[in-house]
């Protein structure tokens, strides 16, 4: 948490509300989380430190930690401070009741209104009880990451009908009220004269007409203006402070697979997780100590010369993944689709135990009925599993930004840090294996790839996209996307779960076919407790989860804004979708990895004009009832 009187869960520092974010609070306040070089862990970090193998050589680092709770320096003073700071933004406040504004500071307290004796209207000036001032609602965002408050002297005074200069007397009150709930019923006025209302502001080019422009304001490291690398980006934006579109974390999560059943290989693992920094140290020209290896491996009782090798591999990995690579997001999925292929592979068989933090069963399609027999090659039910979250970067204004790994890394900290801050959360789930060598004659038919295009016109269409070839999104992707869509919203019935404790992990490449995965995991993972229920698994035995998925299929059948849903040409964040709408295949933003783009109904069941070319359909002539 921040402070007793201002409590967060550790997971919200991950998201939704993660470095960079501004954060609501009670009485008015509003804070945004400061930089990763100011958190404090105390004397002593390890108690957070979360250990991932896997996710730490795809993010580059040296380690994961959990956010620091509070914990009151005085009664813990041995350890040190450990605390989540945070600085104040928007720092344009203003009176609740008299409408008086003061500039503040990102580090200033929250003050009370000074009572300026205004002529007219309300004054605070004979009040022996004067209001805590609350935060400008308006701020003004950058496409490169910044933010800034809404610049409100010079909106003021360099209005074109009637502009005046800005002098240390001025002070500006704010008023609302009038005819219009709209952006004109807000209004700026200053002691000088000069006022002018809000309306107009959030227009394309508003900024720039009064000569404002993005000063690489970066309050959660504590800048204020960027003067060694300024930015003077036109194309800010007027926002909300409380938009969705202040802040998007980019979240890259890792589920626990075992290493391997064998206990000597996960006995190293462990002694390399714990002394490979000091091995590192020891290095002589490069070469590391093969005498304290061996050394430490009779301390730990294992082999020295198996040790030894281990850790040259993983150092070899470790040179590997810190190549460096071309910063489209092209290459940056293909990363991604290897590191989740490593996933699949476990998951389409037996693998874990209940000893571990995974656990998969693997039920070969044969033992389920005959309905769902063509569709699927395996179903895994897994009891158990580990999920990573780690925050490494964020967005403003778009969800996705195309940024490089290591640039997003340094939106979170002024310097370069070797960590980076995750949560860890357990769960449960199901996993669908779709059978390959149908999705690939479905996939290639004509009608499909026709229906396809209309979702690359409108991806191209986007500031989202930066692949030039034609073959963008496959269909293999949409389809296995929108089916998880539709058995999450039947599961959530089914289960009792909320739809938005479900998720979705898509093993599909979305652009390329490089790798052969065709399947989904849905799961429930929670940072409250350890484990979970077992409703979800109990839904993927033989017996239960053919009905799960003829019912979600028949549900899909019909949305009840059909037809204009089933015969959309385009719809959702950025038009892409097609027959995919918050009544039929939508989710909340918790459980879906792509911001709920690239769905469709259509490639599922088929349309109204032509039922044949849905997947299910496609497979078998119908689905027995």
């Amino acid at each position: 948490m921040l402070h007793p009187k201002r409590p967060m869960r550790r997971t919200q520092l991950i998201s939704p509300w993660g470095v960079g974010s501004i954060v609501p609070f009670p009485d008015g306040e509003s804070l945004m989380i400061a930089g990763l070089d100011m958190w404090r862990f105390g004397n002593d970090p390890s108690e957070f430190i979360i250990k991932e193998e896997r996710l730490v050589e795809r993010l580059r680092i040296n380690e994961l930690r959990q956010p620091p709770d509070y914990r009151d320096p005085k009664a813990d003073g041995q350890n040190g401070l450990i605390a989540i700071p945070a600085v104040r933004f928007p720092t344009w406040l203003y009176c609740p009741f008299c409408g008086t504004m003061v500039k503040s500071s990102f580090y200033a307290g929250q003050d009370r209104c000074n009572g300026h004796p205004w002529d007219k209207g309300r004054s605070c000036a004979k009040n022996r009880y004067r209001p805590k001032m609350i935060p400008e609602r308006f701020i003004v965002v950058c496409p490169e990451g910044h933010v800034d408050d809404f610049p409100v002297m010079e909106w003021v005074h360099k209005n074109p009908k009637n502009p005046k200069n800005i002098t240390d007397n001025c002070i500006i009150r704010r008023s609302t009220g009038g005819a219009s709930a709209s952006l004109t019923g807000v209004y700026y006025e200053c002691t000088c004269g000069a006022k002018r209302s809000l309306g107009g502001a959030m227009n394309e080019g508003a900024l720039n007409k009064i000569g404002y422009a993005c000063k690489g304001s970066k309050p959660w490291l504590g800048i204020k203006e960027d003067l060694e690398k300024p930015c003077r980006n036109l194309q800010v934006k007027v926002v909300q402070r409380g938009g969705t579109n202040v802040w998007f974390g980019k979240i890259i999560s890792s589920i626990y697979i075992p290493v391997d059943d064998n206990n000597t290989k996960r006995r190293l693992v462990d002694i390399m997780d714990e002394y490979m920094e000091k091995i590192i140290n020891r290095r002589v020209n490069g070469e590391i100590d093969e005498g304290y290896i061996r050394l430490l491996a009779d301390v730990k009782k294992v082999s020295g010369t198996e040790l030894f090798e281990a850790i040259l591999t993983r150092l070899e990995k470790s040179k590997e993944v810190n190549r460096d690579i071309d910063e489209k997001n092209e290459e940056n999925e293909v990363i991604e689709d290897k590191y989740r292929y490593e996933e699949y592979k476990v998951l389409s068989k037996n693998s874990g135990s209940d000893s571990l933090f995974f656990h998969s069963k693997n039920k070969q399609i044969n033992e389920y009925n005959e309905s769902i027999k063509c569709f699927f090659k395996s179903v895994s039910v897994v009891p158990k599993l580990k999920e990573t979250r780690a925050l490494v970067g964020f967005s403003r204004l778009q969800p996705e930004d195309n940024r490089s790994l290591e640039k997003n890394k340094s939106l979170l900290r002024l310097g370069k840090g070797e960590w980076l801050p995750a949560i860890e959360v357990y769960g449960e789930g199901i996993f669908v294996e779709f059978d390959d060598k149908q999705v690939k004659k479905w996939a290639k038919t004509p009608q499909i790839l026709g229906r396809i295009e209309r979702l690359v016109h409108s991806y191209k269409g986007t500031t989202n996209c930066v692949h030039d070839n034609e073959e963008i999104i496959r269909p293999e992707f949409v389809l296995i996307h929108t089916f998880a869509h539709l058995l999450i919203n039947q599961l959530s019935f089914e289960c009792g779960y909320g739809s938005s404790s479900i998720r979705e992990r898509i093993y599909c490449s979305k652009t390329n076919d490089k790798l052969d995965m065709y399947g989904v995991l849905i799961y429930t993972a929670s940072g409250d407790s350890e484990g979970s229920l077992g409703g979800l698994v109990r839904q993927g035995y033989p017996g239960k989860f053919e009905n799960t998925v003829i019912a979600a299929l028949e549900n899909a059948r019909w949305c009840s804004a059909d037809p204009i849903c089933i015969e959309s040409t385009g719809q959702g964040p950025d038009s892409c979708n097609l027959a995919a709408c918050y009544n039929c295949a939508l989710l909340p933003e918790t459980c879906c990895q792509n911001g709920n783009r690239f769905l469709d109904r259509g490639v599922v069941i088929g349309t109204l004009d032509n039922s044949n070319i849905g997947y299910f359909n496609y497979s078998m002539d119908g689905i027995n009832r």
